[in-house]
């Protein structure tokens, strides 16, 4: 044992240093409280690791209704902010040979119609589609 004051080594069991002269405190076990660090830390504490498959941060949402409204001024682009890019570049390629055949037929331009309305629709189905899925398994889904 060691003199607290000085650094002296103290025979055990003595009240005070021999070489200063300052109280030698009496040795007490530890509390469990004591033996924790001062920053009050839990002891061996380690983040949780992301589940395998996850990514480390969270998609965001997207909103139907910009997908319609966005489907409803460029046909096609609402699929595109759902992320189905390859629909909807198809989908717009579609529509422009639609409506160019509507500007013929009155048939064609029937059609047309009927796709543009049923377009707006599907992107707003296909984002809700989207935002439930990415909420069941925190990834997206195309």
């Amino acid at each position: 044992m060691y003199c607290p004051k000085c650094g002296k080594e103290v025979v055990d069991g003595s009240k005070f240093c021999d070489n200063c002269g300052a109280a030698i405190p009496s040795e007490q076990p530890e509390s469990e409280y004591a033996a924790q660090n001062e920053y009050g830390a839990q002891p061996g504490y380690a983040p949780t690791p992301a589940y395998p498959g996850q990514p480390a941060y969270a998609l965001p949402l997207k909103s139907a209704g910009i997908a319609a409204v966005l489907a409803l001024i460029i046909p096609g682009v609402g699929h595109i902010y759902a992320g189905m890019i390859t629909r909807g570049i198809l989908y717009l390629i579609l529509n422009v040979v639609l409506w160019t055949i509507g500007w013929i037929t009155v048939f064609g331009l029937i059609i047309a119609l009927v796709f543009y309305i049923w377009q707006i629709y599907d992107a707003y189905n296909k984002t809700n589609e989207y935002n439930r899925l990415l909420q069941q398994t925190g990834r997206a889904p195309w």
